[in-house]
C-alpha cells in the first residue's frame, strides 16, 4: 500500500497567487486611448412651423425657468442672472444665465450655461469653457451682450461613470423664432386655401443643438437615442405652446 495513502490533505493554498495584472492593465490600456482619441462634435436640428405669433412663441422659449415641467432630458431649471433693464418692446426682462441639469442615454450633468437672448428672434445657451456664440458680435453688441467664455468649477456630472470629468466638453442649445408672412387657411387650420376668410399668424421654430462630449464612451452610450433628441424636444415645445397659447 503507498505511503502516500495516509498522508493528509491540504484543506487550503499554502499561498495566494497574486490577482492577474493582465485585465487591470487592457482596461487602463483602453481608458487611456478613448481618453485621449479626439471626439468630435455633433449637431442635432429639427424645425416646425407653428400658427402662432412668433413674439408669443419667443416669451414661452425665453422662458428658462419652466424647461424641466416641459422639456424631455431636463431634470432641472434656473435662471440665476438677469438682464439689467427691461426689454421695451416686452416689457420684460431676459435671462443672461442658467443653471441646467439635461443628458440623455443614462448620462446627465447638471451644468452653468450662458444665455444670449436676441428679442423675438433667438435664445442661445452655451456651457462648456470652449462653447462659443453663432451669434454674430455685431448683433450681440446690439442688445448689449458679448460672447466671453464662463467656466463654472461646480458642475458636476450623474452619469453613473466614475471620473471626475464632465459629460459634455461643450453643449450649444439654439432656438430661433422666425415670423412668416400670413397665408389664408381653412378652417381645419390646414395648408395654404384661397378665397377662405380667415386670417392667422404662422412662425418658423428651429431647434439646433451642438455639443462634443468628453469621451467617446459616452458618444458611444447615447447613440441609440441621440438622433431623436432634437424632434422630441421641438414636439414636446409644441405641446406646450397649445397649452399655454390654445
Amino acid at each position: 500500500m503507498s505511503p502516500t495513502r495516509f498522508l493528509p490533505r491540504p484543506t487550503s493554498l499554502p499561498f495566494r497567487f497574486p490577482p492577474s495584472p493582465i485585465r487591470h492593465q487592457r482596461r487602463g490600456f483602453l481608458s487611456s486611448i478613448l481618453s485621449s482619441s479626439p471626439v468630435p462634435p455633433q449637431t442635432l436640428t429639427a424645425s416646425r412651423r407653428l400658427p402662432y405669433n412668433h413674439a408669443a412663441l419667443y416669451s414661452l422659449i425665453a422662458d428658462i425657468d419652466s424647461y424641466s415641467a416641459f422639456l424631455p432630458y431636463c431634470s432641472s431649471s434656473r435662471v440665476t442672472s438677469w438682464t439689467a433693464e427691461k426689454d421695451p418692446e416686452f416689457g420684460r426682462r431676459w435671462p443672461t444665465r442658467a443653471d441646467l441639469t439635461a443628458g440623455w442615454g443614462g448620462l446627465e450633468q447638471t451644468y452653468t450655461s450662458r444665455v444670449f437672448c436676441i428679442p423675438g428672434s433667438i435664445v442661445e445657451a452655451l456651457s462648456g469653457e470652449g462653447a462659443r456664440s453663432g451669434i454674430a458680435p455685431d448683433i450681440l453688441a446690439r442688445h448689449g451682450l458679448k460672447d466671453e467664455p464662463y467656466y463654472s468649477p461646480s458642475s458636476t456630472v450623474r452619469s453613473g461613470h466614475n471620473g471626475e470629468e464632465g459629460v459634455f466638453k461643450t453643449l450649444v442649445t439654439r432656438w430661433s423664432v422666425t415670423p412668416v408672412e400670413r397665408a389664408t387657411l381653412d378652417g381645419r387650420g390646414g395648408g395654404t386655401v384661397l378665397g377662405t376668410s380667415r386670417q392667422t399668424e404662422w412662425s418658423d421654430v428651429n431647434l439646433n443643438i451642438r455639443f462634443q462630449f468628453t469621451n467617446p464612451l459616452y458618444g458611444a452610450v447615447s447613440s441609440a437615442v441621440a438622433d431623436k433628441i432634437a424632434p422630441i424636444m421641438i414636439e414636446a415645445f409644441v405641446e406646450r405652446a397649445k397649452k399655454v397659447l390654445g
